[in-house]
């Protein structure tokens, strides 16, 4: 799976992080630039780590205090409404 990264827009400034926002990483090791909000739950962020081309490299979860006022670039329209096929394997 990869993420279309399109032109990077301004900062779109708001209080607490919903699922689909995408913030800016900060420092830290390896490729990651940016954190897509995957789920938040009980007050906690679930975030996907992006590089510069979309793809995903790493994961990680957050109080959502600590990602509330972050810088907010953009946003993946109706990723909340994302649904995955799961195939099961017969038994």
């Amino acid at each position: 799976m990869k993420v279309e990264m399109g032109k990077i827009p301004i900062t779109i400034s708001l209080d607490a992080p919903k699922v689909g926002d995408v913030l800016r990483a900060k420092g830290g090791r390896g490729d990651t630039r940016f954190w897509l909000v995957a789920a938040v739950a009980n007050q906690t962020a679930h975030v996907l780590g992006l590089d510069r081309e979309g793809n995903i490299v790493s994961t990680a979860s957050y109080g959502v205090h600590a990602l509330a006022g972050r810088e907010i670039v953009g946003a993946v329209e109706d990723f909340a409404e994302m649904r995955l096929n799961i195939k099961w394997e017969t038994v």
